[in-house]
Formats: C-alpha cells, structure tokens, sequence
C-alpha cells in the first residue's frame, strides 16, 4: 500500500498510516556516515473506537532497493520505532512516533518497501502491514522490480554472490588487522509467494580454510535484525563475524540453513 493509506488493526479497532519519508538536513540528526542522509518515517496510530484504549506497539523496518537492503536505524535518542510506555489514545485520537533511518544516498529514487509491525495490547503476535514507495530525490523506480529473476537452484555447492533458489549469501568483504579482523556479507532470501513470509529466518554457519574451521554461527534475531518479507519482496541483512587471523584470504564455505533445517551450500574466499 501507498504511503499515506491508513491501514486497519485489530478488526478495524485501529489504523495505521505511514505518512512517507522526509529528509532530514545534513547534521541535523547525529551519526550519519559520509555518503549518506538521514530520513524521517512518521506512523500515525489512531483510535477508531468510541473509547479510550491503549494504541498497539510498533516495530518499523525499511527495506530499499531491488534486493531489499535494510535501513538503519538512527542513533538519536529522540527517535525510536516503538515506545516504551504504553499510550493512552482518546477516542477518535490518534498518536504520531517518528523513526529516523540511514540510507545511502546512491538509494535516492529506489522503491522502499516498509514493514510494520503492531502489536495490541494482550497479543504476543503482530499485525503485519506493508507499506511501498520511493526515497525522494533521484529518479523513481517501480517497486515491481525487486524479486530477482531466473535465480539458479538445486547446485551442490553455490559460488558467493550467486543465488540458490530463494537465498543467497553475498562475497565476503574483510575489515581491520591481526585479532580483530571482522568480516562481512550480505544474506538475502526472496518471498516468491502472495503471503508474508515470518523473516529471512536463516542460520549461516561459517566456515574457514580446508579443514572447514566453525568461525562462527549467526543465527536470526540474535545475529542480525530480521522482520517479516513482504509478498513478492527480497530482504537482505547484513551479517558480520569474527574472522580468525590465519583464516585471512583463505577459502571460506558458508552454509545457509533455513528454519526447516534445509541446508545450502556456498564457497568463495575471505576477502
């Protein structure tokens, strides 16, 4: 749904309306890397009912481009994608949370897709509702472009940066010197079904050098963010690890093991 569009919860107790991206001016929120700008997202929660109640929690993600890369949340206190304190709403009422996120600025123009997650008061389960649109600035693309095409399955073993039918690990990419060499890949899984999928929800066990070390396990939640796919959407996460020092350059093997217990294989080097 187009920004903007409220949105019901809860048998229509309540709507939410994601009122779009707005770009902040530079330095104006603090952390911001070079080559990039931070935007404003604003959820509006509002009471239908003729009574007081307390609004739903909510949980934003946003995902942009055409293999969704997740946002970052902005480091500013002032911001945060759910409150703490339950709110009471009146009746007819409504509440605004602002969320401050990070994208680059080569992601102007790209189709963002935006997962909200309320929750009411009682329930341990979200309401999944699923927002899409474009970054100001750039040229606007059609969101219809995300889900891969033509991605390859069924292989033994996967070269990093290619896809095996709805997951790929992307190469690694290898950061600082001696102990505290850190490395870094992409892990994105594609919804090729008309229902959300519950997250990415893969475990990747990494794997360094001929005798295929464990350097480490990365498991969902716990090792990256994970947030429920859209229909026809691909998510990717940015997963980092610990890289052992005689491992450097060497082989790596990376298995990807869905919430099935299905495993996928992929191989490339350590930077």
């Amino acid at each position: 749904m187009k920004p903007g569009t409220p949105l019901p919860v809860g048998d229509g107790a309540w709507t939410v309306t994601l009122q779009g991206f707005e770009r902040q001016p530079a330095g104006a929120v603090p952390g911001v890397p070079a080559g990039s700008s931070a935007y404003r997202a604003r959820v509006t929660v509002a009471n239908q009912r003729a009574q007081v109640a307390t609004a739903p929690q909510t949980a934003v993600t946003a995902r942009y481009g055409a293999l969704g890369r997740t946002a970052a949340e902005a480091t500013d206190s002032s911001a945060s994608s759910s409150t703490d304190e339950p709110q009471q709403v009146r009746p007819n009422g409504s509440v605004d949370r602002d969320v401050k996120l990070v994208l680059p600025d080569q992601a102007q123009g790209l189709p963002v897709t935006v997962t909200v997650e309320a929750t009411e008061e009682g329930l341990a389960e979200p309401e999944l509702l699923f927002f899409e649109g474009a970054l100001p600035g750039g040229t606007a693309a059609s969101p219809d472009t995300q889900a891969p095409q033509g991605a390859p399955a069924g292989q033994s073993v996967t070269p990093l940066g290619q896809w095996n039918g709805q997951v790929r690990v992307g190469k690694v990419t290898v950061s600082g010197e001696g102990a505290s060499r850190t490395g870094s890949l992409e892990l994105s899984v594609v919804n090729r079904s008309g229902d959300p999928m519950s997250g990415l929800g893969t475990t990747l066990r990494i794997l360094t050098g001929q005798e295929l070390h464990l350097a480490a396990t990365v498991r969902p939640v716990y090792g990256y963010r994970d947030a429920a796919i859209a229909p026809y959407r691909t998510a990717t996460q940015t997963v980092s690890f610990r890289v052992p020092e005689t491992a450097a350059g060497g082989p790596v093997t990376v298995e990807a093991i869905d919430a099935g217990g299905s495993k996928v294989t992929f191989e490339g080097t350590l930077g």
